[in-house]
């Protein structure tokens, strides 16, 4: 199984979990305790197939893909952007001199994006819904900021400071 499956597969399940545990807590106030027993782990294996199978589907996988021309691609995975307050799903590419951001056709603000590296003035972390610790917040000369939701968060930090050491 390759890393990027493995991730799918760890999200998958982290989202089942969540889903589970969310709903579990709504149907119990809003039905019973045993009700919500048997429908929440049964609904949460069911969202986190779903999100198993949606995200790694061929679909999805082509409508992300960017064409590179040949060039390097440094480092690239499942993101969200997020555009006002969508978190718009796709797939973020590294380069040596941009970041691109490509959203899947699932989605109601469609887009691609382009980050010159030599554009960004500050890359820092943040926390999903204040708590989940997987955003990284591009800002740009322009004082544009962009977030982004993606696995890895260090790695990419890492790789485009590194970028811009370089240039």
């Amino acid at each position: 199984m390759t890393t990027e499956k493995k991730v799918l597969l760890r999200d998958s399940f982290y989202a089942a979990v969540i889903f589970a545990v969310v709903f579990g807590v709504i149907e119990t106030y809003m039905v019973s305790v045993p009700f919500a027993a048997i429908t929440a782990p049964i609904g949460g294996i069911l969202f986190g197939v779903f999100i198993y199978f949606f995200a790694g589907s061929k679909t999805v996988a082509r409508q992300t893909i960017i064409d590179s021309n040949g060039e390097e691609i440094i480092l690239s995975g499942r993101a969200n952007h997020f555009k006002g307050a969508e978190a718009v799903g796709g797939k973020l590419y590294l380069f040596k001199d941009r970041l691109e951001f490509k959203s899947h056709g699932f989605n109601i603000q469609n887009h691609q994006q382009r980050i010159d590296i030599a554009d960004i003035t500050a890359v820092i972390f943040y926390s999903s819904l204040g708590i989940i610790p997987n955003g990284l917040q591009i800002t740009t000369k322009s004082g544009v900021v962009e977030k982004f939701v993606i696995n890895g968060r260090k790695r990419w930090k890492e790789e485009i400071e590194q970028l811009q050491a370089g240039n």
